[in-house]
């Protein structure tokens, strides 16, 4: 078989033209090769300018075989009979030819899988037509049928790569059997080749696999050294492949976890096991916490067991959990502590209480269970957002925990609650002088936002064993005792008694009462007038909501307000507030009466909501209300929050041309770098500042103020709980017309009050 070692473009420059003919049938011998391949298949014979030697229709052969032969030899008879033979053996018809230019042509064209090929030929002789086959690569096999007897030609033949070499004359069956040998080492020689070449590929596909797994895979020898580790391994520790192999697989394991590691290998002879562990690089950093499965295996078949009865190999497989292991961690974490500000929660909290009472008993010591709530928090959160609401609860949090033991526990159990264990006390007194203490830290400024927030603290405390002997028993005494410390005015502490029950009680009744008195249309609207007090016409109307309560006669708003807040009926109240005036207002209107303008308050919590804008301007087309008859009062607080959502919520409404009012203008967080921004008509002067005008030459700069930044920005000013002369002579003075308060009337039922309007 010829084994060239150059290319074919490398052909040999011989005189007579061989070298062109070379070149020119091995370009066109490519696009040849397919159409032989047909003809040979379909069982037909090329066309060729050579005699085949032979008749076609000779008998049938005894096997069919389907290798490609070609008979190169000068002489017609030789040929022919040769040809002969092979197709009486089962061979295909060969083709023949009597030169050695035309074999190299048939060569270059299409595939052979034998040339029986005589060295004297008259143009190109066999050697030159070998040492040709050899420079074009050509994968096909040669048997030399030669007369030449000299040894030099043999050896040259030899080195040129022929299979074998017969001389002439030959016997018939030594040749076929040469033949038949030949083709049958092609043949293993080609398979060899193709479980080769798929040898490789599977390797190449098994190292991709194994390098592109996320996985770290290894093998280990006998003395757990690596004998095998993929990339990915070696990226990992921070090393190169070499430098791992034969070296400990301990050598790359955290110290915490070597004898944990090392006892499982250990254990692999007895079967596949696992662990957890943490690999670490050349530096000694972590490079993450995997879970490793290892595989006992047989690395040396002869000597796979030894004296201990361990398997020689272990396969191996590290799977990198370190965001799992994390994720459980954080998992683990927040299941017993609050994810704000990482205190124990309500769940932990009770384990640390239900322990220290079990001490307590043992110890006959007493545990204070307290319950905390920020007073004013709300507030803040509604100002300044709840992002900084967060970082309120933050600090809070953690000025709270400095006023703590070390063995003392401050758990968050929501909201702006938080619960304290002091374990270990031996009076009532060591309670309260913690509280006390809680109390004051409390009090001192916040500094949120550039600017100072104070907030205050409501404490209840309930002992063991004097207040209860269980967890629930305790934490529901603590809160009771919170609750009564906030009824007396915040801002204190304060030990529970049997007696704050009969308060909860009351309590929880009135919240039933108001949800109850909603359902059964017990409230009821009165409107207060505000008058311009030069020419005493009544130029608004504030609508007040009322409860007529079943036993305590009429309610004001102050009594009740805060409760519906609290307990998430304000919208509820507000839309019917809406609905009920509109309908008074439509009323009025139908009777010919001359309509003021309607003033309305609006709760932060109800403008936040997302269908306000929609289902407000719902309620006047229902009752064919003009927009600009309606004016909605705002707390000043709400500019302070989210303030692009304020101003684009109030921005649709003042497009709409409903009016929009500031109420207790002043009593807040200052708003005034916002007013020029905000489609803002009227402010409120809160009725705290205007009690405070006790002669006619008063000067009450907060008042001269407010109607100042009025007339600046082209503002209303109405002045609320005006009562006596002298206050409303001195804010006449200062250019404020519009009041409203006792002095021109108390707030009146929605009979009296149409009494009062007078007819257009």
């Amino acid at each position: 078989m010829i084994h060239p070692s150059s290319a074919a473009s490398r052909a040999m420059q011989r005189p007579g033209g061989n070298a062109n003919i070379f070149a020119n049938v091995l370009a066109t011998r490519a696009e040849h090769s397919a159409a032989f391949a047909v003809s040979f298949s379909s069982g037909a014979m090329p066309k060729s300018s050579a005699s085949s030697g032979a008749n076609q229709s000779e008998a049938l052969p005894v096997q069919v075989k389907t290798h490609r032969l070609l008979v190169v030899d000068d002489d017609a008879g030789f040929r022919e009979s040769l040809c002969f033979l092979l197709k009486r053996k089962g061979y295909p018809a060969p083709l023949a030819c009597a030169g050695g230019r035309e074999s190299i042509k048939l060569l270059m064209e299409m595939p052979f899988d034998l040339v029986l090929l005589d060295l004297l030929l008259p143009d190109v002789s066999g050697l030159e037509v070998l040492g040709m086959l050899r420079q074009a690569s050509l994968d096909v096999a040669v048997v030399v049928i030669s007369g030449d007897s000299t040894i030099e030609s043999a050896i040259g033949a030899l080195r040129l790569g022929v299979d074998d070499y017969v001389r002439k004359p030959y016997v018939s069956e030594m040749l076929l059997h040469t033949i038949e040998n030949v083709l049958r080492r092609r043949e293993l020689e080609k398979s060899q080749r193709q479980l080769a070449a798929e040898l490789e590929r599977s390797e190449r596909k098994y190292h991709f696999l194994v390098d592109a797994s996320p996985d770290l895979i290894f093998m280990l020898d006998e003395q757990f050294n690596f004998s095998f580790v993929s990339k990915r391994v070696a990226s990992q520790s921070g090393c190169g492949v070499d430098d791992l192999l034969r070296k400990p697989f301990l050598s790359i394991v955290h110290e915490e976890d070597l004898e944990r590691t090392r006892y499982t290998l250990e254990r692999v002879s007895q079967g596949a096991c696992s662990t957890e562990l943490r690999l670490i690089r050349r530096d000694e950093t972590v490079c993450g916490h995997f879970e490793v499965s290892l595989i006992p295996v047989d690395s040396f078949p002869t000597n796979s067991f030894k004296g201990n009865g361990r398997r020689c190999g272990i396969y191996g497989v590290a799977r990198d959990i370190s965001v799992q292991k994390l994720n459980n961690d954080r998992l683990a974490f927040l299941a017993f502590h609050d994810a704000l500000t990482g205190l124990p929660n309500r769940a932990l909290y009770c384990d640390r209480l239900g322990l220290a009472i079990v001490q307590a008993k043992r110890n006959r010591m007493k545990v204070a269970s307290m319950f905390v709530d920020l007073d004013r928090f709300k507030l803040a959160n509604d100002t300044f957002g709840h992002q900084k609401g967060d970082e309120l609860l933050k600090e809070a949090a953690g000025r709270l925990q400095n006023s703590l033991r070390e063995t003392d526990t401050l758990a968050r159990i929501g909201g702006d609650e938080f619960t304290i264990l002091l374990p270990g006390l031996r009076t009532r007194e060591d309670a309260a002088c913690v509280a006390d203490k809680l109390v004051s830290d409390m009090a001192k400024p916040f500094a949120l936002a550039g600017i100072e927030v104070f907030l205050t603290a409501s404490v209840g405390i309930a002992m063991y064993p004097d207040d209860g002997e269980d967890i629930e028993t305790l934490l529901r005494h603590a809160d009771l005792a919170m609750y009564h410390v906030k009824s007396r005015g915040k801002n204190g502490a304060g030990f529970f008694s049997s007696t704050m029950g009969e308060h909860t009680s009351r309590r929880l009744l009135f919240e039933n009462e108001i949800r109850r008195g909603l359902e059964s249309r017990e409230f009821e609207l009165h409107y207060q007038c505000q008058v311009d007090s030069i020419t005493q016409k009544t130029v608004g109307l504030e609508a007040l909501s009322r409860w007529q309560h079943p036993s305590k006669g009429l309610l004001s708003a102050g009594s009740f307000v805060p409760m519906v807040e609290e307990i998430g009926l304000m919208p509820a109240l507000t839309y019917w507030v809406l609905q009920t005036a509109c309908q008074d207002m439509q009323r009025w209107r139908d009777q010919g009466l001359d309509m003021p303008r309607m003033s309305v308050n609006i709760s932060p919590c109800v403008l936040e909501q997302d269908d306000f804008h929609d289902r407000l301007l719902g309620i006047l087309h229902e009752h064919s209300i003009p927009h600009e008859h309606i004016e909605i009062e705002i707390t000043e607080n709400v500019l302070v929050g989210d303030r692009q959502k304020v101003t684009d919520r109030l921005l649709r409404l003042s497009r709409e041309r409903i009016r929009i009012a500031i109420d207790d203008f002043g009593t807040q967080y200052s708003s005034l770098g916002y007013l020029r921004y905000l489609p803002v008509n009227t402010l409120k002067i809160d009725q705290s500042f205007v009690r405070e005008i006790e002669r006619v030459d008063d000067t009450s700069p907060i008042i001269r103020a407010i109607v100042a930044i009025a007339a600046g920005l082209d503002l209303d000013v109405v002045a609320e709980g005006v009562e006596t002369e002298v206050q409303a002579g001195f804010l006449r003075k200062l250019g404020c017309r519009k009041m409203q308060g006792f002095l021109y009337g108390q707030p009146l039922s929605v009979e009296k009050t149409e009494a009062l309007l007078v007819p257009l």
